[in-house]
């Protein structure tokens, strides 16, 4: 059709062209009229049959049904605000820091990942991350006591800080960080069999000494990281329940919270014999089956601040370079150790109202 009146229009054009040249030389002009009346006949002839045919049909989909048209993208809209968390929550100014993994079941990956927070009771007021880093369950910490080695004191310096700038941090807790003290030498001071290593108001004592001083219903423990060095991961997991074994004999009702072995960073660990990414996360997993099979909480931290590789990121590691991580790394530390309180707070295992008559 579209030939057809493309063809007449042509012809009608071409014939008028040359009845108008000759009748400017007075020629005889009969046969081109009569071309030029065919030419319209046929342009009207397509017309006619193009009118037949219909509108154009729009190609099929290969399962045989006619492809609709895409429809027109919709504007982009605000999404909306988040839940609003309790009246009787502070408001929040503090620097947000990665959200962690709740800290008795964190999966062991190749790098942090986020998983889903715990969610409240139906009873329970939400508490969200920015009330969290504003110390909202603080109050958690207030009958608990770390003890570990270096890693701990620089948390400890760390708390004491933000508590001298006014800024809630882990609520009363005790944190008691020893330099260089090893699983063995805690061990060997719990068994007596050497002097005790554990430096606390003045005089060493045992760990068991420290919960009975401080009357702590919580125990953190962070050791670990010297013992990789010397002792296989089944040793020292073993090592680590010998020493909660004695301290729970004299302290039946203590709840124990074990942190992942910090990972040093990558220069630090080559050339020593066990420092490696596999020997630490081996290491781990042993030590976390430990903990669930014995109803302790285990701390995951190791995988929240490690690179792809397995080791220390190098914008967490402090200033001699080993694993001992800076205030950055240190700030993600105190989220966790949060997400701990927040998770017995869901649990409906403790309440903020149990410390306030403390």
């Amino acid at each position: 059709m579209y030939v057809l009146l493309g063809l007449a229009g042509f012809g009608f054009i071409l014939s008028l062209g040359i009845i108008i040249h000759k009748a400017s030389k007075g020629q005889p002009k009969k046969k081109y009229v009569i071309a030029l009346a065919v030419c319209l006949v046929l342009g009207v002839v397509a017309l006619i049959l193009k009118s037949w045919t219909g509108p154009a049909v729009p190609a099929s989909t290969d399962s045989g049904t006619t492809a609709p048209t895409a429809a027109p993208a919709p504007a982009s809209v605000e999404a909306p605000s988040s839940t609003k968390v309790p009246a009787t929550a502070p408001a929040t100014t503090s620097t947000p820091v990665p959200t962690s993994t709740s800290s008795s079941t964190a999966a062991s990956t190749s790098a942090p990942t986020e998983a889903p927070t715990a969610e409240p009771a139906s009873t329970l007021a939400p508490v969200s991350d920015e009330q969290l880093d504003e110390g909202y369950l603080d109050a958690w910490f207030d009958d608990s006591v770390m003890v570990g080695d270096s890693i701990a004191g620089g948390l400890n310096m760390y708390v004491t800080k933000e508590r001298a700038n006014n800024h809630p941090c882990l609520g009363n807790m005790r944190i008691v960080g020893v330099s260089g003290l090893t699983l063995q030498k805690a061990l060997s001071g719990e068994t007596k069999e050497y002097p005790a290593e554990v430096l606390f108001r003045s005089r060493f004592m045992t760990i068991s000494e420290v919960v009975e001083i401080t009357q702590s219903k919580r125990l953190f423990l962070m050791m670990g990281v010297r013992d990789l060095e010397w002792y296989s991961p089944d040793r020292l997991v073993d090592i680590y329940g010998k020493i909660i074994a004695l301290v729970k004999a004299d302290h039946p009702d203590l709840k124990i919270y074990v942190h992942s072995i910090m990972p040093t960073l990558k220069s630090f660990a080559m050339g020593i014999e066990n420092m490696d990414y596999p020997t630490q996360k081996e290491t781990n997993e042993k030590l976390r089956a430990f903990c669930e099979a014995n109803g302790y909480t285990y701390i995951e931290l190791a995988d929240l601040v490690r690179d792809e590789d397995g080791f220390l990121k190098y914008e967490y590691s402090g200033p001699d370079y080993s694993f001992h991580p800076n205030d950055l790394a240190k700030a993600i530390w105190v989220k966790q150790l949060r997400c701990c309180a927040r998770d017995e707070y869901y649990a409906g295992i403790w309440k903020p109202e149990e410390n306030a008559n403390d």
